[in-house]
């Protein structure tokens, strides 16, 4: 009998220890889902109050350094490119080079914790991962992309609030603009010119809005068509090309410089040489200046709203 009474009390003893991890057991669980909810209840109530971890940010596109004023968070910019030059204070930050020749060495003298760049900047993304520097890719070949970076850069500095008010804001403009010419009015044929050599006494080395771009898609969005439908990105062009290109209308995009520089009527007098244009023929030649046009960036609404001036203008002649 003692040997039962043992066996009794050895299993007494199990029991009670089973009990107790149980207990223990629920207890940390119930404190593992009170701690969730708590969290989760906290976070739908404070969404913005989360402390950004970046203090020393670098922009490698001008567009980016527009977006980053933009958001207020220009205190926390280090480092600019090379053409960044809206808004104007933009210009008094640091300089790390351009697209083609970014000063690796400047960057890293600058001690940033966060790199923005354009995705075809893939390599130099990259080499900063590498060395443990966080960068953000934007995509600023498109309108949709535009407006996505404005809430990808404000998430990721835990201003979501401000990034949804402007990118509503240009959506707004969008919706606007897109009232403002008829959608069952003729597409006429449109020529951008991106960029030429205004110093020739005719447009020589003539380069357009091709198969990539967000002018391209401007050109759409302003009601005409891109008179060129080839697959180059940004075809440079012959006086034959352009010949055969028709176009109804050419919008001749200048930055601030050669507007100042060179004048509106030099500019126009240049196009004068190749009367076999039909948009030539027709005085349908726009030169919109400013380096705002030229960036795809932001302030993309002010193009778009001139290349809709530009093609609706051909609806009333």
């Amino acid at each position: 009998m003692p040997g039962n009474h043992h066996t009794i009390k050895q299993a007494s003893s199990r029991a009670r220890g089973l009990l107790l991890v149980l207990v223990i057991l629920v207890f940390f669980i119930s404190c593992q889902l009170l701690r969730t909810h708590i969290s989760n209840t906290s976070g739908a109530q404070q969404p913005e109050t989360k402390a950004t971890s970046y203090h020393r940010i670098i922009a490698l596109s001008p567009s980016i350094v527009e977006i980053i004023y933009q958001l207020g968070l220009e205190s926390k910019l280090v480092g600019v490119p090379r053409f960044a030059n809206h808004p104007p204070e933009a210009k008094q930050k640091p300089c790390v080079g351009g697209y083609m020749d970014l000063n690796f060495e400047k960057v890293l003298e600058l001690k940033p914790d966060c790199i923005i760049l354009l995705k075809e900047q893939s390599q130099a993304a990259n080499r900063f991962s590498e060395i443990g520097i966080d960068t953000i890719s934007v995509d600023h070949n498109h309108t949709a992309g535009i407006i996505d970076s404005i809430s990808l850069i404000g998430n990721a500095m835990a201003l979501p609030r401000r990034a949804k008010q402007l990118a509503t804001g240009i959506q707004n403009q969008l919706s606007e603009q897109s009232l403002s010419y008829s959608t069952n009015a003729p597409k006429p044929r449109v020529l951008v010119c991106i960029s030429r050599d205004t110093a020739a006494q005719q447009p020589d080395q003539v380069v357009i809005a091709g198969s990539s771009g967000y002018h391209r898609e401007l050109i759409e969005m302003a009601g005409g068509v891109n008179a060129y439908q080839g697959p180059v990105s940004f075809p440079m062009l012959s006086r034959e090309k352009l010949i055969e290109l028709r176009p109804d209308i050419i919008i001749d995009m200048v930055n601030t410089d050669t507007w100042l520089r060179v004048g509106r009527d030099r500019l126009l007098a240049a196009w004068q040489a190749f009367p076999e244009i039909k948009a030539i023929k027709n005085k349908r030649v726009v030169i919109i200046h400013g380096d705002q046009h030229l960036i795809p960036g932001p302030r993309f609404p002010q193009t778009l709203q001139q290349f809709t001036l530009a093609i609706s203008a051909s609806f009333t002649r």
